[in-house]
């Protein structure tokens, strides 16, 4: 018989370092250093180059969360998937109704700024320029949709071009720029009248709000994940390079163009009744063909951030309709192109429809999804970095979890000034909620019974026998007969210790080609070995056999339906793929499962019969799921012992060991408890020796330093490798109005 074979859809990687940061600074410098230069000027005066500057540290605060987030789990879509995963619901699908808005709107937003430029050297025709600068923006849009439509290879190709050909321009700009400022004597005057900060610092969070568009290219070098050679490597840094380099030329184009122009009335206002065309007429003023050139850079810059837009839209819209969230036909791939042609004709549609509204609403709309939208990954990151430690993550955002925490809040108040100072932030406001309870209504009218039916096709249930009392719930997934009577013997004794009830479940696995129906050959023999399974149990129990074509989603949709206290899962002790910590199994459920979960490794031997008078080692750094190994400790121990231990670096370590000891032994009044603090640079031998003298190790995810090995995914390895004892790690389930309280604390 011929070895199952899965089919996965994805995108070839063809994407480098260099391809990608220039991606990110296409998608930044583009629309909004040509267009909202000026209009940004007449907001904040010459203290826009503080609202620059300020907008620059803002974003870094979340491109970091966007690159450790990237680096560790590299998909199409960038965002969505994150907060889908972290969220899920309504939340996930929220994120990338988002993400996938903005960047249409973003794109009309360049649409247009091309539009008004091009028609400034037609403006002779007899045409109207207002009319002919929105066929000018439709149709550009339609050619680059176009080469999104043929493969990435072509738009990458033309965005890199049109990149290096626009920074060439803005160089030269800033160069005679800087000049014509330093030549006159009272070059300061032109910082300082009336005052530097004329509108008052209000002026400036005004034009960090409207300008905050042009700081988000980052967050399109995430979303091209699945395209990117060494995403783990690539990512972060092309992030950080593409977005400083972008705040660096903002800076000196703005400082250029408030102190070299000369006029009447002080410059930042005379930047702010030009608008758009602000940069056209300074640069005529102070270099030769200067207003060509600007409009030649506007034009070059409007298409390569018009190419990268079109290219990341028609990505989330993909990921969405792969996931359900939208229409399935938007996850086809072309033939020959691969490419998600219908997904990029889907997002054009909506591009060219917003290329015919005003510049400042079109601006002012995009920035408040993006500020959504960065806020939904910030409140991610310290989601995922508490509730699941241990995914490896390449690159790791510092001093958590204040950096996402400083983020949210800077871009509430950065929104906040953007809707109440901009003219028609009122409106834009008011449209805005419009679209997001439009958005709902697709989610509660289509997308979530579409995932209801995805599921139902992928996982079937097609026998259940469970007990008729609740009480509380252990779900076992079994597969081979020596684990799953070790898993069901260890999930017995925590069922008894509770009175409690043990539900066994067995998952039917069929190729994705293979219909769920092919899978009902089977059930006979997998009643009979639950059965068999069951019969060896001293507690009420039951059985449950599904279909599916994935162990994970098999094991998730069934903890949704059962809703269980406690998932139990085997683990072999090692992981052959990289890309995985525990398990292509247990990682999806690890992160997924809204319950508590214990992965066991046994002890090499016969299957043990566990009592409550066992040696229990618990290797502690505090936290939640610590507490939890706390707790499922006290049920083999009730008579026995538990032993808590903190290795440390020195002996400064002690007082904190001393807090930690005090969470962990919560659970565990009336029962034997040892503390053990010890020093070493080895935790993982230091470990292993001692638990030599135990029966069973309980290591509870944790984020604290002397695991740090474990949150790289080595150390459950390392440990099961020098000991033969049997090692669970747990890792408890932790809502998201949890993780806020416990962060508010």
């Amino acid at each position: 018989m011929p070895p199952e074979r899965s089919i996965e859809v994805s995108l070839s990687r063809e994407l480098g370092l260099f391809d990608i940061t220039m991606l990110g600074i296409a998608a930044m410098i583009g629309a909004g250093i040509f267009a909202l230069t000026g209009i940004a000027a007449g907001i904040a005066g010459p203290a826009l180059l503080v609202a620059f500057f300020l907008n620059g540290v803002v974003a870094t605060l979340t491109s970091l969360a966007y690159a450790e987030l990237g680096s560790a789990m590299p998909e199409a879509g960038g965002a969505y998937p994150w907060v889908k995963e972290a969220m899920g619901g309504f939340f996930g699908f929220l994120s990338g109704w988002c993400c996938w808005t903005a960047q249409c709107i973003a794109c009309s937003l360049y649409a247009v700024t091309f539009g008004a430029f091009l028609s400034e050297i037609t403006k002779g025709f007899p045409i109207p320029q207002t009319l002919i600068a929105k066929v000018y923006s439709v149709a550009i849009v339609t050619l680059l949709a176009y080469i999104n439509y043929r493969g990435v290879k072509e738009s990458g190709r033309v965005g890199g071009f049109v990149t290096v050909a626009k920074l060439v321009i803005l160089i030269i700009f800033i160069i005679f720029g800087l000049y014509a400022t330093f030549k006159r004597p009272d070059w300061i005057k032109a910082f300082t009248t009336p005052s530097f900060f004329p509108h008052g610092f209000a002026g400036v969070l005004a034009a960090m709000g409207l300008t905050y568009i042009a700081f988000e290219g980052y967050d399109i070098i995430v979303q091209s994940g699945e395209e990117v050679k060494e995403p783990e490597k690539n990512i972060p840094k092309a992030v950080v390079l593409a977005l400083w380099i972008s705040v660096s030329i903002y800076i000196l184009v703005a400082f250029a163009a408030i102190g070299a122009v000369k006029t009447n009335i002080p410059s930042w206002m005379y930047l702010g009744k030009l608008k758009e065309f602000g940069l056209i007429k300074v640069a005529d003023q102070i270099m030769p063909f200067g207003g060509f050139l600007i409009i030649l850079g506007g034009l070059i810059s409007t298409i390569s951030a018009m190419n990268a837009t079109i290219y990341s839209s028609s990505r989330v819209a993909f990921a969405m309709g792969r996931d359900s969230y939208l229409p399935s036909f938007l996850a086809k791939i072309h033939d020959k192109n691969r490419t998600p042609h219908l997904a990029t004709l889907f997002s054009y549609s909506i591009i060219a429809t917003m290329a015919v509204l005003p510049i400042e609403v079109v601006a002012t709309a995009a920035d408040i999804m993006f500020l959504i939208l960065f806020i939904l990954v910030n409140i991610v990151l310290i989601i995922l970095r508490y509730r699941r430690p241990d995914i490896r993550r390449p690159f790791r955002v510092p001093a958590m979890p204040w950096p996402p925490i400083a983020a949210v809040i800077l871009q509430l108040v950065i929104g906040y000034f953007l809707v109440t100072e901009i003219q028609h932030g009122d409106i834009v406001l008011g449209g805005t909620a419009f679209w997001m309870l439009f958005g709902y209504f697709i989610y509660a009218t289509y997308s979530k019974r579409e995932i209801g039916k995805r599921m139902e096709e992928e996982v079937r249930t097609i026998y259940e026998e469970r007990p008729v009392e609740e009480k509380f719930k252990v779900l076992v997934p079994v597969a081979n007969p020596i684990m799953a009577n070790k898993l069901a013997k260890f999930a017995e004794a925590i069922a008894k210790a509770r009175g409690g009830e043990v539900i066994l479940l067995n998952v039917v696995t069929v190729p994705e080609q293979t219909p769920l129906s092919a899978g009902t050959k089977y059930v006979k023999a997998a009643k009979e070995f639950l059965k068999q399974v069951m019969e060896n149990l001293d507690v009420p129990s039951g059985g449950v056999i599904k279909i599916g074509h994935r162990n994970a989603e098999a094991i998730l949709n069934a903890v949704d339906e059962i809703k269980p206290d406690l998932l139990i899962m085997g683990w072999r002790g090692r992981t052959f793929r990289k890309d995985f910590v525990l398990g292509s199994t247990i990682d999806p459920v690890l992160v997924r499962a809204k319950c508590d979960v214990a992965v066991v490794r046994f002890e090499v031997g016969e299957i043990q019969e566990w009592s409550n008078d066992c040696k229990v080692l618990i290797p502690t750094a505090g936290g939640p799921h610590a507490v939890l190994a706390a707790e499922l400790a006290r049920d083999f121990a009730e008579k026995g012992v538990v032993t808590l231990m903190y290795v440390g670096r020195s002996e400064e370590d002690r007082a904190l060991a001393e807090k930690v000891f005090r969470e962990t032994r919560q659970p565990l009044k009336g029962i034997k408890v040892l503390e053990k603090f010890m020093v070493s640079t080895n935790p993982v031998n230091a470990i292993a020796r001692e638990a030599a003298n135990h029966d069973l190790v309980m290591l509870g995810a944790s984020n604290k330093p002397f695991l740090k090995n474990f949150l790289l995914g080595l150390f459950p390895e390392k440990v099961v490798k020098r000991t033969s004892k049997t090692v669970v790690m747990t890792r408890r389930w932790v809502s998201f109005t949890e993780v806020i309280k416990k962060k508010k604390k």
